[in-house]
Order: structure tokens, then sequence, then C-alpha cells
């Protein structure tokens, strides 16, 4: 997202639209960067596609050195190489189902059931004493 970001930034800061637009390759450079901005989005919204998502973002940066000077001088080149990397790299963690981040209506009724069983018998505790 980063290099998709950067991508779209050079051209739009030294306000060289115009200009690039006479050569026709700047449509084919915003597309890239946008695409990359989605990728990124995606990785993390559909984590299930992180090996498609990230072959696309690595194929992008490596045809934004052609189409968008140089990769956005390399830096955006370099951190869409990176992202793609780490995102084919990357797998989700698993988590166990009785952890308690993971909360379902069954487990927080009888959790609350549990509770409130634990303060009758402590209440009848204290009473018989």
């Amino acid at each position: 997202m980063a290099a998709g970001l950067e991508l779209l930034s050079i051209p739009l800061a030294v306000n060289a639209l115009p200009v690039a637009i006479m050569f026709g390759r700047v449509g084919a450079g915003f597309l890239i960067a946008v695409i990359l901005v989605i990728a990124g989005v995606l990785v993390w919204v559909q984590p299930g596609q992180r090996a498609f998502l990230g072959l696309v973002s690595v194929v992008l940066s490596l045809a934004s050195f052609v189409y968008s000077n140089l990769g956005g001088f390399l830096i955006g080149m370099v951190l869409g190489l990176l992202g793609g990397m780490l995102t084919l790299a990357w797998t989700p963690v698993s988590r166990p189902a009785n952890r308690f981040d993971s909360v379902t209506v069954r487990g927080a009724l009888a959790g609350a059931r549990a509770a409130a069983r634990r303060r009758r018998e402590v209440r009848d505790l204290t009473c018989r004493s």
C-alpha cells in the first residue's frame, strides 16, 4: 500500500501530470499505483488471498520500474517488492477455539452461569457462618 501511495505522490507533487500525459504512459503508472494500494488493503481484509495478492504486488512493482519514472525513483518499487514478498511469506496465526479473545454466545452464557453459581456458593458459605 505504501508503494502505491509513493508512486502516486511523486507525479502529483511535482505537477508533472500535463507533461506525463503527453508521453502516454501516465495511465499505466497511475493504474499500477492504484492496484498496489487496493492489493495492500485487500491483504488485510482477505488474508486467504495473500498468495495471489502478493504475486500481483511483486509483478506490478517490477512493472513500475518501466512505467513510473524508475519505479518512483526506486523507492516505490523497493517498497512494493518488500511488501509483496512479505505478503507471500506471511501466514495468519491460527487461534485455538478456547482462547479468551474468541468469545461465542454459548461461552459467554456458560461463563455467566458459572460466575452466578460461584456467587451463590460464596453467599451460602458466608450465611452459614
